[in-house]
């Protein structure tokens, strides 16, 4: 069971990945009338990978492939703190998008396929995997900082290179049009949303590794 889901998200999260990067690719890449500047690939690749969705994402096929494949490299993704925290953050990105994004977005065919993959299927998925896959009883409250710290550093990388180019991937973070004192609170609200989450995720293991040692 292990092994299957581990290999189900992969393969969730790098077509929804692929899906959703063929959308993107040639309406940002072409100059039309709403986009006036095509981009180059290299500004396109970054373009990307400032969506949070999509780094998540790949977070946890990182996970996977570090935790069934044991290469050295992937070493860091299979610490307990860091799945843990994976798990923290792929829940905002569900919760964020169906009660914040979905009602505001219409989408169809293959860009509508990679959104459900990515904000639906591949955390539910993950959800699970890390439930009845990975060892338990290891996290501790007092390591809930550092599960925070992908997020804090997520916000600083997208508002340094907005202060640059003058683009953000979600409003929330646009500096432009709140000012930093605006970007301030809602990143404060949503910190406060994947503590509580992380908290959590924290309590489940503890639970998950006290029924194992009864067991």
């Amino acid at each position: 069971m292990r092994i299957l889901l581990a290999l189900a998200g992969i393969a969730v999260g790098c077509v929804g990945l692929a899906l959703d990067f063929w959308v993107i690719f040639p309406s940002v890449t072409t100059a039309t009338a709403d986009n006036p500047v095509a981009r180059s690939l290299l500004d396109t690749l970054i373009y990307f990978w400032t969506f949070f969705t999509h780094l998540t994402n790949l977070w946890l096929v990182l996970t996977y492939l570090a935790a069934t494949s044991g290469v050295r490299w992937l070493g860091w993704f299979r610490r307990p703190v860091v799945m843990g925290s994976a798990a923290a953050f792929i829940t905002l990105v569900m919760l964020y998008y169906h009660f914040m994004l979905a009602p505001t977005l219409r989408m169809e065919g293959a860009l509508l396929v990679a959104t459900w993959l990515l904000h639906y299927v591949a955390p539910l998925l993950y959800l699970g995997w890390w439930t009845l896959g990975t060892p338990h009883g290891i996290l501790r409250f007092r390591q809930i900082p550092l599960m925070l710290l992908p997020g804090i550093g997520y916000v600083a990388w997208v508002l340094l290179r907005g202060a640059v180019v003058h683009e953000y991937p979600y409003a929330i973070l646009d500096a432009d049009k709140s000012g930093y004192g605006g970007v301030a609170i809602g990143v404060g609200a949503l910190l406060v949303a994947v503590a509580l989450f992380s908290l959590l995720v924290v309590a489940a293991d503890r639970r998950l590794g006290r029924g194992k040692t009864a067991a």
